[in-house]
Parts: structure tokens; C-alpha cells; sequence
């Protein structure tokens, strides 16, 4: 006879028949197990349930500034910059800790003379109007920038380069010459071709596409708000359901705009906005936290031997470094948002070893150097002198220029103070930024400037210390000249192994350090504020402020539980 339970009249007819106090045992008996099954649902579901990332929620972004080019070819300002990160994507992208991880590229290939690089396409990649996006795409975008008539930012990074699409999924890129920084140039974002290939080079600059752009990053624009003016206040987007690897988990994102950093800092503080990037610590709302990101600069004080002779010295430029107080620096110019430094590579960066670092304060053993030099304020006007010649001395007094910012000016201030515990007189020169550039760096006018530099993903320190950047367009800020440097970068850029050229970079830093050609003083961070119910959002190193968003993808506010055995599927 088969096993069956019993209907519900049957159950019923079994519980009239129970005694009283039967059915108080009954009642309990069934509150015991009721109460204990919901305890042993738990249990399970906490061992093995996980809480994920799930769609849902909305942020406010606050950015400084008007966007004008939402284009990657044609970004002229922060705002641009900061758009373009969310709404376009590059076959590669940077991953938030240093390095540079795929996007559209589900992976690439060198060949082994570092010539050729391919490059293989997520499938199934679509654009924010629902077009496929194509291996055609790509060589159509690198072919604009390569184009002189657009006028692109970008023409540098792919002059000599050649794109083809073997296939709608791969992209061959051939170099003239072995270039290891290469790889950081694929994070151009991408153009659609069937809706730029029809505006010609005359209109591109002034194409509606540029305000209102189709791309295929994680977000698209769904509405702009603008003024009686017609400038953009606000944007609202939101994710892009066929992003790869998977969508974003925010589902909507608004961007206002401001225009400075107060007003944006006041907007913080009221809660107008809930993302922002701040300058001061001290804007954190109630409910936020602050990440403290590191970026790959570094500002130091070039000494510029042509101008100022004595610095021609090792000796003082020994001093000059071992005067400096670092970390008094970082405490009360840049209010800790900096880490203190004594290298050409920053900290944190591909290639920085910190077992280099000289960052020790030493203001006697500066003077020490000094006196043995034969530096000695002979007059006593409180002034030390170099003798050249046994009739000439010259003073050492000269001029620090840097940008009229209140935190290059103020760490100008600090550093001027502390070189004159060593009899030195140092005058100060703020300029507006245009001035600075024209005046004084692009003819290397200056005796000493206080300045930053910026690496970008790659530490290619080639523009900055090689000879052949002294003088305009290149970087050289110190005039500086070694052959062995020379031979140091220029192998660095051509070896594609990532350990040997690691190797090579320590030995440029090392270089650098034994002849002291500036004065390092800090690598700076940037403070992002977000709400503490923001998820997802690590960051450790990103090679530019716009680079926080490089994981906006994987941020999340809401979650769900899930049982591990689907996890793992």
C-alpha cells in the first residue's frame, strides 16, 4: 500500500478528537518547531548565502566646470575629462591600483620585437544607441586622431602607428620602433564611426555629438539641463544595460556642474551633491568618508644651472636637499593630502623603489656641507658666497617662480624659510599659470621653479630627464644632461619586459638621486568624498583625477543574498 499524508478533513477530524490538554501539547509542540525552523532557515542561509552587489540606487556627482568637448579626440578641461570616463570606453582602462586592466579588449597579444600589438574585442559590444561596435570602430577613431585637420589633443600619441581590423573582433597595431609606454595610449576612448564617418574635419569641433555623445562606456546621457544661456548645469544618465562585463550597478547618475572649487565644496557640505572631488578634508559631510587616492606627480624645485651657476655644485645642491623638512611640508602647504618624497618616480608608481629614498632633515649637516665646500658669508651681510676666482664671489641668492596657487605658493614660503637657515637669500615669484608657461618654462627663464610633473599610467620618464628635452617642447625643467640617463630611458622605452624595464627605472631614480638635479618634495593625492553607503569604490592609484571612475561599474549601494553553490557557477 502506497504512503500518503492525510487530507486536511482528516487532520482536522484527528485534531477534534484531541483532548484539551492534547492539543495545548499539540500547540506548543508546533510553536517549537515553527520558531526553530525559522533559526535553522537562517543559519543555512547565513553559511551558505552571500550578500552581492544588486542594481538599484542613485548618486550625484559634483564636478568644477562647464563640459564643451564630451569627446575623447577634443577634452579641454576637467569636466570633458571627467564625462568622457563615463560615458566612452578604450580597449583598456586603468584599474584603480596602478596598472591597466581590459575594457572593450577582452585581451591583447605583443609580439616578441615589440613591434606589432593585437588586440581582441569583448563580444556582442554594442553602442548606447544599440549599433554593434566593430573592430572598424577602432581604426576609424585612431585614423581621426592621426588626422592634423581635427586638431586632436591625441595626434602625438599615434603619429608613426598604423591600425587595421583583420576581423570585426581584432585590431592589429603596428609600431615603427619598439615603444613599451604604448599600451597606455589604448585607453583612448572610442568613436562610433556610422555616426562620426558623416561629419567632415571642418564640422567635427562643432558637432551637437560633442555635447550630446553616444558611446559605450558604463553610463549614457538620458537629459541635459542648461540655463538661459545655454550652458550645461546638469546631466542625468544612466547605465548602460549591455556594458561588458556587466552593467553598472548604479542604476542612475547626475552630474552637476559648478563653478569653482568653493562653490562645489559648499554643495558637498549641504548635501546638494553626494560624490565630489575636494581640496579640503574638512568638507566631508556628516555620513561621508574620504579616500585619500594616490597620483602619479610629483612637485619639486628645478634648479637651473644655466641661470644660477653655482648650482652647477654638487655641493650645494647636496644642502639644498638635505635643508628641506618634507614632511613640514606635506603637514602645512597640502594638509596631508601628499605623501613626501625624494625621487623622480612617485611613490606607488611602476618602477619606484623605496629603499632610494632620502628623505632624512638634516639642517646642520646641510651647513656642514656647505662650510667644507667653501661657502662662508665673508661680509657679513648674513648672505654665504661661492668663490669661482680669486678676486669673485658669488652670492647665493636667487629666485624661486611658481604658479600663483596658494599651495605652491605657500610651500615656496616654507621651503624659502628653511633655505635661509643657511644663509641663502631666496626670492619668490608667483605667476598666473599662462604667464608661468610662456614667459618663463617654455624659454627656461627661471633660476629655480617650483613645479609639478605628471606621469600618466605609464612612468615613462623620458620627456622629463632625457637631453634631448631640454629645451622647448620638451620637459627637461632642470636642463638637465647624462649620457648614462640618456641610454637608461631610452632602453626602457624600447624593452617590452615589464621586470627589465623595472630594473632599468630604479637605475634612472638612482642616477637621478646621486646628482640631485632638483629638490623632490611631495607626491600629491587626491581626496574623493563619498557616502559610506557607497560600495565598490577601491582605489588605491589612479594615473589622473578622472580615473576614479574607472570602476564605476562595480559600485553598488544596494544588495541581495545569494547562495554560494550559484556564485560559483
Amino acid at each position: 500500500m502506497a504512503f500518503r499524508l492525510p487530507t486536511r478533513s482528516e487532520w482536522k477530524t484527528l485534531f477534534d478528537n484531541l483532548s484539551k490538554k492534547e492539543k495545548a501539547y499539540f500547540a506548543a509542540f508546533f510553536l517549537v518547531a515553527w520558531v526553530s525552523g525559522i533559526f535553522l532557515l537562517r543559519e543555512i542561509d547565513h553559511r551558505f548565502a552571500s550578500r552581492v552587489p544588486a542594481s538599484g540606487g542613485s548618486i550625484t556627482e559634483g564636478i568644477v566646470g562647464t563640459p564643451r568637448f564630451i569627446n575623447p579626440l577634443l577634452v579641454i578641461n576637467d569636466a570633458d575629462r571627467d564625462l568622457e570616463q563615463i560615458i566612452y570606453a578604450g580597449l583598456m582602462k586603468p584599474d584603480g591600483h596602478g596598472s591597466l586592466a581590459p575594457q572593450l579588449a577582452e585581451r591583447y597579444e605583443v609580439s616578441e620585437d615589440g613591434l606589432t600589438y593585437t588586440f581582441y574585442l569583448r563580444k556582442n559590444l554594442q553602442w548606447h544607441d544599440g549599433a554593434p561596435l566593430t573592430a572598424d570602430d577602432v581604426v576609424f577613431t585612431i585614423n581621426l586622431a592621426k588626422n592634423p585637420a581635427i586638431r586632436s589633443s591625441k595626434f602625438a600619441n599615434w603619429e608613426g602607428v598604423t591600425a587595421t581590423a583583420t576581423s570585426d573582433r581584432v585590431i592589429e597595431f603596428r609600431l615603427k620602433r619598439p615603444f613599451a609606454p604604448f599600451i597606455e595610449q589604448t585607453t583612448l576612448g572610442i568613436l562610433p564611426k556610422h555616426l562620426w564617418e558623416k561629419v567632415t574635419a571642418e564640422e567635427f569641433s562643432s558637432s551637437n555629438f560633442n555635447t550630446k555623445p553616444i558611446g559605450s562606456g558604463p553610463f549614457q546621457i538620458t537629459s541635459v539641463s542648461k540655463n538661459a544661456a545655454g550652458i550645461i548645469t546638469s546631466l542625468s544618465l544612466s547605465a548602460f544595460k549591455r556594458y561588458q562585463p556587466h552593467a553598472p550597478y548604479i542604476k542612475t547618475m547626475n552630474i552637476r556642474f559648478y563653478r569653482s572649487d568653493k562653490d562645489l565644496d559648499d554643495a558637498l557640505k549641504r548635501g546638494e551633491v553626494d560624490t565630489a572631488s575636494t581640496d579640503d578634508d574638512q568638507t566631508k559631510p556628516q555620513g561621508n568618508r574620504l579616500l585619500n587616492i594616490e597620483l602619479p606627480r610629483i612637485v619639486a624645485v628645478f634648479f637651473n644651472p644655466d641661470n644660477f651657476q653655482p648650482f652647477r655644485d654638487q655641493a650645494l645642491r647636496d644642502a639644498l636637499n638635505m635643508a628641506v623638512d618634507r614632511g613640514q611640508i606635506v603637514r602645512e602647504a597640502v594638509n596631508n593630502r601628499a605623501r613626501v618624497t625624494s625621487l623622480s618616480i612617485p611613490p606607488g608608481t611602476f618602477g619606484y623603489d623605496e629603499s632610494l629614498e632620502q628623505i632624512s632633515y638634516d639642517i646642520d649637516r646641510a651647513r656642514d656641507i656647505l662650510s667644507k665646500a667653501g661657502y662662508e658669508d665673508t661680509d657679513g651681510d648674513g648672505i654665504i658666497e661661492k668663490k669661482v676666482s680669486k678676486k669673485e664671489k658669488i652670492p647665493i641668492e636667487f629666485t624661486i617662480v611658481t604658479a600663483n596657487a596658494p599651495e605652491l605658493v605657500k610651500t615656496a614660503e616654507i621651503v624659502k624659510g628653511m633655505w635661509e637657515k643657511l644663509g641663502i637669500r631666496v626670492k619668490i615669484e608667483p605667476l598666473e599659470q599662462g604667464d608661468l608657461k610662456e614667459e618663463f618654462i617654455r624659454p627656461r627663464n627661471y633660476q629655480a621653479l617650483l613645479f609639478g610633473q605628471i606621469l600618466g599610467e605609464d612612468p615613462d620618464p623620458y620627456a622629463f630627464w632625457h637631453t634631448s628635452q631640454r629645451k622647448h617642447p620638451g620637459v627637461n625643467l632642470a636642463e638637465y644632461a647624462n649620457t648614462k640617463v640618456d641610454k637608461i630611458l631610452e632602453d626602457a622605452r624600447a624593452t617590452v619586459d615589464q621586470q627589465k624595464r623595472a630594473d632599468l627605472y630604479r637605475d634612472f631614480e638612482a642616477e637621478i638621486a646621486k646628482d640631485k638635479p632638483a629638490v623632490f618634495l611631495y607626491s600629491p593625492t587626491l581626496l574623493y568624498s563619498i557616502p559610506k553607503y557607497l560600495n565598490g569604490t577601491e582605489l588605491s592609484y589612479i594615473p589622473y583625477p578622472q580615473a576614479r571612475f574607472a570602476n564605476i561599474d562595480s559600485w553598488y549601494i544596494t544588495t541581495k543574498r545569494v547562495w554560494n553553490v550559484l556564485l560559483r557557477r
